[in-house]
């Protein structure tokens, strides 16, 4: 089933649809696009077919005329969101992105993002917002930035060390789950962070 992925690979899920150009570049320049169970029936308005569309399927339009792969998965246990990832990590895929992760329901929201820190050692994931490009890390990495960018940051564990560079807010030492660490600002075009835990990065976009 490798054969059918052509990079790079977008997985559309069903929180709101995006508006910003940056998700929708992303969307509209995809390999393949997975859906989300009724997130396939939006790309209509961009005269986009998904390849895959998976979860229970009941709520999609023009089912039966579909010409990819449906994966009836009815299973309550997994979110369709993280149906589509288990199925790009069965497949041999390295990295995603994800776009209409957010947006409607709250409780949605907030665990979609939080499925960064289930899968980010199996996979790369980058979900892509209006407003946001979101991915965890841990260890070392630098960022290509520019200046004035926002960059907010959410740990998982209490006392994670964290290192930053070229930060408006440096950050040195232990955080604990009480500190707020959003709406810091980068100073030029790469910034640097390292976490001794699982860290998600918020980068707001160039406007």
């Amino acid at each position: 089933m490798k054969n059918i992925f052509k990079q790079p690979i977008v997985i559309l899920a069903n929180g709101v649809f995006p508006q910003h150009e940056k998700p929708l570049s992303i969307l509209s320049s995809a390999g393949t696009v997975i859906c989300t169970d009724g997130s396939a029936n939006y790309l209509e308005t961009l005269r986009l077919k998904p390849h895959v569309i998976i979860g229970d399927l009941d709520s999609i339009n023009h089912k039966d005329s579909f010409e990819g792969l449906l994966i009836d998965d009815p299973n309550q246990n997994n979110t369709d969101l993280e149906k589509a990832i288990e199925f790009s990590i069965m497949n041999a895929q390295k990295k995603i992105f994800v776009v209409g992760a957010v947006g409607g329901r709250d409780d949605m929201s907030y665990a979609n993002i939080q499925l960064l820190f289930k899968y980010y050692e199996k996979i790369e994931i980058k979900i892509i917002t209006d407003y946001f490009s979101i991915e965890c890390m841990s260890g070392k990495k630098v960022f290509t930035s520019f200046n004035g960018q926002r960059v907010s940051l959410a740990i998982k564990k209490h006392n994670c060390i964290i290192n930053t560079s070229n930060l408006k807010y440096n950050i040195n030492g232990k955080i604990n789950s009480s500190v707020s660490l959003i709406s810091n600002e980068s100073l030029g075009k790469e910034f640097a962070l390292s976490s001794s835990d699982p860290l998600i990065v918020f980068r707001g976009h160039n406007k």
